[in-house]
């Protein structure tokens, strides 16, 4: 049996700083909805998970072997379209 781990790239927080690499990794262990991406790489997923403050975190994550997740992007919050595609949409 693998051991999955799970890594965040440095630019992580560079980018979205109000996101630290701690945030991304809390959110993708509590990852609430889950997809595969649509795009030339079927190993990356998207997905909305919430962080230990309990904010929702948008991810993109990219599976690698020997069972380590790659979060290559974390924003808080997180953006309409990946929402909808994932199910967090209106209620009507």
């Amino acid at each position: 049996m693998i051991e999955e781990r799970v890594a965040v790239l440095d630019r992580v927080p560079q980018r979205h700083p109000d996101v630290s690499k701690e945030d991304a990794a809390a959110a993708w262990n509590n990852a609430i909805a889950c997809a595969p991406a649509i795009d030339e790489d079927p190993r990356r997923y998207i997905a909305i998970g919430l962080d230990d403050r309990g904010r929702l975190i948008e991810l993109v994550v990219i599976r690698k072997e020997l069972g380590v997740w790659l979060i290559v992007h974390a924003q808080c919050p997180p953006q309409h379209d990946i929402k909808s595609r994932l199910g967090f949409g209106r209620r009507k």
